[in-house]
């Protein structure tokens, strides 16, 4: 398979706009990029860097074979933007509570198997 850098960039656009209804700039300070960069790549000028891919996949929590060929095997999208938006909004204190109950309820269950 050819990497295609425009088609890259349509589901990165896709992403921030129909997933986080975000702006370049909000989403691009999401990922960690500058929005310059953000937008180049959504326009396909450029071919996406390994680090840059890293920051987008882990920042919007898709999968890297769906940004580099569409491939999609994150069902849940829309369960992880609202996870990330109610997250995003939470306090350091609720957060430290929130992955200790995750985690407490993860132990439980794989302790069940």
């Amino acid at each position: 398979m050819v990497l295609n850098p425009l088609e890259i960039g349509i589901r990165i656009r896709k992403i921030r706009e129909e997933l986080y209804h975000e702006s370049r700039l909000l989403f691009a300070e999401r990922c960690g990029l500058s929005e310059n960069h953000l937008g180049k790549l959504e326009n396909g000028t450029i071919i996406i860097s390994i680090k840059a891919l890293n920051k987008i996949c882990t920042a919007a929590g898709v999968d890297a074979n769906y940004l580099l060929y569409g491939e999609c095997k994150n069902k849940h999208l829309s369960t992880r933007r609202t996870i990330d938006n109610f997250l995003d909004k939470s306090t350091k204190k609720e957060l430290k509570m929130y992955l200790k109950f995750i985690s407490t309820l993860k132990s439980y269950y794989f302790d069940e198997d």
